[in-house]
């Protein structure tokens, strides 16, 4: 392996060294520590603070690793090195598209499918060897994991995010950057927040309520910065109600640092920041990639002169400064490493494959795989010899060439004899095909790539009558037909879903295509799930309608009901639900039990759910356990479930093994506006444990108990509680229902105020205090049983 690097790049790089290390008198401040930080900010010059935020960009000469996507501007008077950035999500991106020596890395399976693994060692290990890479190569921090929610499937990205759900999509993302930065690299959060179109992103003004954003949109952001510590986080395009992503103070200040703790700093996407004088004071401390762009002056240029003139303080400048200082002293560069001449590509490609083998989703399997008593197999259509490896745009990998195995390549490998047909195929073709070979195995394929969102979910009409031109004359002659996806993201199958014998949803898999091999010949048992809803039609989607907009605006009219959250909550049947994945062998579950009936959400207590998940079938195999929870009664819109939990097991047939889950105040609460924070209602709610969204195997009740728990109380507005269905019912059941519907909700009139009304209205309670309390305290305790 070569490091490409600039000749401007080693000048800087020397004299950086030359001078950090200097013991002339001159040299009185240096960068050495975080401790230094604040001396070395006093000794920079206004000049020098206006560049080191401004960034240096791709395809650069300044750039110190040639081909990366970017980098920090270097000081080297003061002993500050470039910190060099690259791609990305699926693998280390040097070069190609971005201009630059192209270096080859490998090449692992898109995100989606990652998180189809449901496994976090295993995207641990993933990113443990991304990061190890990435500093072979002598990058510093790589730009990813991206988290952004799966909104719409035809989201041109959503290959390079991980799931519709957030808690899937944080824990993925938790395991990701724990990965990256065990090898002393960096990773950056993408993109904060809601990047959830290409459509006019850098201008769409998006319309989420606040309970979406918080329930859906940042949590897996939350849950990463919280328990991964990630070293940066990188703003976004679009606009939410009204201010860009990378302009927002209220997302990159007020949520993200006051609120999360986050210790590190935000970078903006790629030409994100519209005015450096709103990004810098809202917490956009690095303005990517520098350099002008159109007819604007360059950020650096537009910095300095606003200081000078008073429109910008040079605190906030030095807070920007010393935001980034804080993790330049953590890099590999600061630290004085070297890059590698070597690289475990040989450890990293197995990773790779396996990962693929693990993430990939049996949809449908009526007995054909694993294949047996099978010597040739019709591999039909382009992809057999064209798989695609991944998505394009910034997440695209410049795989070698030399270790890319396509599907039919991987098949041959396997042992099996191949006959390869092109999708025009005549039903004469496939007749003689039919004859000639034990199996149909047929590839579809999609592209996905940033910067263009798909039109449809729909599939080529010739695709659907090739796929049933097959299924006929293999169905003739008593043989099976397997259908492998190699996508992004849904397509539309229900006009061909019932004539496959099996279905296996394969991804874009990164470099090696023998993982497919793998999991037909039966080598590894399928044990992927998937992270996203399969519509049957695109239709059902809960965006439908409400994407990409109009005008320039996008109106999320879905709420929080993103995903399995309205299919379930509506009774709309997918083709595919949420969670869902066939395995080789078959799994029970038994005696699901609580450690309590209840739990104390104002002690913060915590309830423990346990299920033993029995191997019923005949080979070893894994299966993720999913919990869900429903609140049985809420005052807010609850959706009928959410997943708060999950687990890979590995069980041996007829293996028994228990799996264990913690739930938590968080894992109860909603989002309220009005209070404006998590809350945890007191109440009754219900754990679910199973195969999928759709395919639980037990459940249980339990209670929640604690008076701030309690949503609603004697000082609650009677506006809230007569908006609360249920809590009302039981307000009319003893005052009745004349006196409910007589009341005029008043802005600020509380529960307790309108039930002392109404009892001065009733000869029975006016005069008796002790009664009104009794039917008083019936209320409030039904009411918190719900």
């Amino acid at each position: 392996m070569s490091r490409q690097l600039s000749k401007l790049g080693v000048v800087v790089g020397l004299a950086w060294s030359l001078m950090s290390n200097s013991s002339s008198g001159a040299q009185t401040v240096t960068l050495t520590d975080e401790a230094s930080i604040d001396k070395v900010v006093a000794a920079m010059t206004l000049e020098e603070k206006a560049k080191f935020i401004a960034g240096v960009g791709m395809a650069n000469p300044e750039l110190r690793i040639n081909g990366a996507a970017g980098g920090t501007y270097p000081i080297p008077r003061l002993g500050i090195p470039q910190v060099v950035v690259t791609d990305g999500p699926a693998g280390v991106r040097l070069g190609g598209v971005i201009g630059g020596e192209m270096e080859y890395a490998t090449a692992f399976p898109i995100p989606s499918a990652m998180a189809a693994t449901w496994d976090v060692d295993q995207i641990q290990a993933v990113a443990e060897a991304m990061g190890a890479e990435a500093k072979a190569f002598g990058i510093d921090i790589l730009l990813g994991p991206a988290l952004n929610i799966q909104r719409d499937p035809l989201n041109g990205r959503n290959f390079e995010y991980y799931s519709e759900d957030p808690y899937l999509a944080g824990k993925i993302t938790t395991a990701f950057v724990r990965g990256i930065q065990s090898q002393g690299v960096g990773a950056t959060l993408k993109h904060y927040a809601a990047n959830n179109q290409e459509t006019d992103r850098q201008s769409i003004n998006e319309i989420i309520s606040e309970r979406a954003l918080r329930e859906i949109y940042l949590p897996a952001f939350e849950m990463a910065v919280k328990e991964a510590k990630p070293w940066s986080v990188m703003s976004s395009y679009p606009k939410i109600n009204g201010e860009h992503g990378a302009q927002n103070p209220y997302l990159l200040t007020d949520i993200l640092r006051n609120e999360w703790g986050f210790d590190g700093f935000v970078m903006s996407d790629w030409f994100a920041v519209k005015d450096p004088i709103v990004a810098l004071p809202a917490g956009n401390d690095l303005i990517m990639p520098g350099g002008a762009r159109g007819n604007a002056a360059p950020p650096d240029q537009i910095v300095l002169d606003a200081v000078k003139e008073g429109k910008l303080s040079e605190e906030v400048l030095n807070e920007n400064v010393r935001r980034i200082l804080k993790i330049v002293v953590k890099t590999p560069v600061f630290q004085g490493e070297k890059a590698a001449n070597v690289l475990n590509s040989a450890t990293y490609a197995a990773i790779a494959r396996a990962t693929a083998a693990e993430g990939m989703v049996l949809l449908k399997n009526d007995g054909t795989l694993p294949l047996q008593n099978v010597k040739t197999i019709a591999a039909i259509g382009k992809n057999a010899k064209h798989f695609i490896i991944g998505g394009g745009g910034s997440a695209q990998v410049n795989a070698d060439p030399r270790k890319i195995v396509s599907l039919f390549d991987g098949l041959k490998t396997a042992g099996y004899e191949l006959l390869d047909a092109e999708e025009g195929l005549s039903g004469d073709d496939a007749a003689k095909l039919a004859q000639a070979s034990d199996v149909a195995v047929i590839s579809i394929g999609r592209g996905s790539s940033e910067g263009f969102d798909r039109y449809s979910m729909a599939m080529h009409p010739e695709e659907v009558a090739m796929i049933q031109t097959v299924a006929d004359a293999y169905h003739a002659a008593g043989k099976k037909v397997v259908v492998l996806l190699n996508i992004g993201a849904p397509v539309e199958m229900t006009e061909w879903n019932d004539v496959a014998d099996a279905i296996l949803l394969t991804w874009q898999l990164g470099q090696d295509a023998s993982a497919v091999a793998d999991v037909l010949s039966g080598k590894v048992n399928p044990s992927g799930k998937l992270p996203e809803t399969f519509p049957k039609y695109y239709a059902q989607v809960p965006s439908y309608g409400n994407f990409p907009g109009y005008n320039g605006e996008v109106i999320y009219g879905e709420g929080i009901y993103v995903g399995y959250r309205y299919y379930d909550s509506k009774g709309v049947e997918p083709l595919y639900p949420f969670g869902f994945g066939l395995s080789y062998t078959t799994f029970e579950y038994n005696n699901l039990t609580l450690s309590a009936p209840q739990m104390d959400v104002d002690k913060n207590e915590t309830l423990t759910v346990s299920v033993d998940v029995i191997n019923s079938g005949s080979v070893a195999g894994k299966e993720v356990a999913q919990l869900y929870i429903h609140d049985n009664a809420s005052r807010l819109d609850r959706p009928y479930q959410e997943l708060k939990g999950f687990q890979k097991i590995a069980l041996n047939p007829g293996e028994t093994k228990t799996v264990t889950f913690t739930v938590d105040k968080r894992a109860l609460s909603a989002y309220d506006p009005a209070l404006k924070a998590w809350n945890a209602e007191a109440g009754r709610f219900t754990v679910r444990v199973g195969s999928s969204s759709r395919d639980i195997r037990a459940e249980a009740e339990f209670k929640a108990v604690g008076n701030a728990a309690n949503a609603i109380n004697l000082k609650t507005p009677w506006m809230t509680v007569e908006t609360y269905q249920e809590a009302a019912t039981i307000v009319a059941k003893y005052i009745g229902d004349d006196a409910v519907h007589f009341w005029k909700p008043g802005p600020v009139q509380t529960l307790e105020e309108k039930l002392n009304e109404t009892y001065a209205t009733m000869p029975d309670l006016k005069d008796n205090p002790q009664k009104q309390q009794e039917i008083t305290d019936k209320i409030l305790t039904e009411i918190a049983d719900l």
